[in-house]
């Protein structure tokens, strides 16, 4: 049997780009040999493991260990999959296997824009380090004093055991300590740090390869695959049939991005764009059905409630679901940064429009000339009207951006990324 340890910030059951893209690398590898995905599953309280175990599927809770290394000891996997990346679990995970010899690959993505306020980011994450919740909390209930800035600091002192069992220094705990803290701060100008390089690298495109390289990457490390979160869109597609439509509505659906729970922007940004966008579409209340759909993990519903439904309370907000069956019934799609729910959007041939208040520079969707850009509420309802009458994504545009950014779309980043882990833990 082939063994896959893996951290995550959420349960398995819950979508997100790890569980989607190993729910597709599995479907290729357990038709070659028997897989089992131990996940050690992080979050501020202990959870029921039990409640999302099965044979195939084995989930650890981080509170019952003080160390990546005895994670490790008692799985014994084949391979560990960490992202190379200032997430904390992941590097403490990556860095205990470099050093019990059990080989380390991860994922590698491409930016999908650019913030270069640093000041922002450091308010952002000052600010957040004080709340009560973590965004995969559920209920009100489950709010607490300073419970995000506790949790940062369990999962720093989890990295630290780990450091000092792995016999670092203390001036090596020390420097990694200080690289944490400042590519926290320039996170979001640049996520690609060779520091957190696992053994292999899984990456997207072969444009980022170069910017890679130049960054200080090992070249041999670095394996083009595409991301297999997107194999069975295609597939997906067909599978949903686009409910017909009861009135002559626009259909307007408004998908949003953790860019405060991710210290992107303040709670204020935020809010204040919802606001605005939401009473821009609401004044059109006789020509547009306005559906929101949040992140299944990273958002709160309840923060989102307490935004939109003071505004207008016929406006339908869903976390959990499909994210195509809701595009396919779309007429337009809005969000207000990029994000891979766009590229799904892109894939089913909806106009996208972007509402680029804050001026995020180099988003890929604007600048791929996929999607076009608001920089406020009042061009909102011209850009929309606007989308409405002609296409304005040309064919060559689209297919430079897939190649440009995703690869290929070919079903077959799976199969790629399968054959390599099988390779690697055959050279063990």
């Amino acid at each position: 049997m082939l063994t896959i340890l893996t951290p995550i910030h959420i349960t398995p059951d819950i979508r997100s780009y790890r569980t989607h893209s190993f729910k597709n690398i599995l479907k290729y590898l357990n038709k070659i040999t028997e897989v089992q995905i131990v996940w050690l599953v992080y979050k501020p309280e202990k959870i029921d493991v039990k409640k999302y175990s099965d044979k195939n599927n084995i989930v650890l809770d981080i509170h019952d260990f003080e160390n990546a290394v005895d994670v490790i000891k008692k799985i014994q996997p084949n391979i560990i999959w960490a992202a190379p990346t200032l997430n904390l679990p992941d590097f403490a995970l990556s860095i205990a296997g470099k050093k019990l010899g059990i080989p380390v690959v991860g994922e590698l993505v491409t930016e999908l824009f650019f913030n270069d306020n640093d000041f922002n980011v450091l308010k952002t994450y000052v600010v957040s380090f004080f709340e009560k919740t973590v965004p995969t909390d559920i209920l009100d209930q489950d709010k607490k004093f300073m419970k995000r800035g506790r949790f940062f600091m369990y999962k720093l002192l989890f990295l630290i055991k780990t450091q000092k069992k792995i016999k670092w220094t203390f001036f090596k705990i020390l420097k990694y300590f200080f690289i944490l803290i400042k590519a926290h701060m320039t996170v979001h100008k640049d996520i690609h740090n060779p520091k957190f390089a696992c053994d292999i690298h899984f990456v997207e495109t072969k444009k980022l390869v170069k910017k890679l390289i130049r960054k200080g990457y090992d070249e041999e490390k670095i394996i083009v695959t595409g991301i297999p979160m997107y194999d069975d869109v295609i597939e997906q597609i067909k599978k949903f049939e686009k409910t017909k439509k009861n009135s002559s509505k626009k259909n307007i659906l408004f998908l949003t991005h953790a860019m405060y729970e991710h210290g992107m922007w303040t709670k204020e940004q935020r809010n204040s764009l919802i606001k605005k966008v939401i009473t821009e579409l609401s004044k059109q209340g006789d020509n547009y059905n306005i559906t929101v759909k949040i992140h299944p993990s990273s958002e709160q519903l309840l923060d989102y409630e307490s935004i939109i439904h003071k505004i207008n309370r016929t406006v339908k907000i869903i976390q959990q679901g499909d994210i195509l069956e809701y595009i396919l019934n779309a007429d337009v799609i809005i969000s207000y940064s990029g994000s891979s729910s766009l590229v799904y959007a892109l894939m089913c041939n909806k106009p996208i429009i972007i509402c680029n208040f804050y001026n995020l520079k180099k988003d890929i969707f604007i600048d791929g000339k996929v999607a076009l850009s608001c920089k406020n509420e009042k061009e909102v309802k011209k850009t929309i009207e606007m989308v409405g009458k002609e296409s304005f994504v040309k064919k060559e545009d689209f297919e430079k951006f897939i190649e440009e950014y995703f690869h290929k779309l070919d079903g077959k980043a799976s199969e790629r990324i399968g054959n390599e882990i099988l390779k690697i833990v055959q050279n063990q």
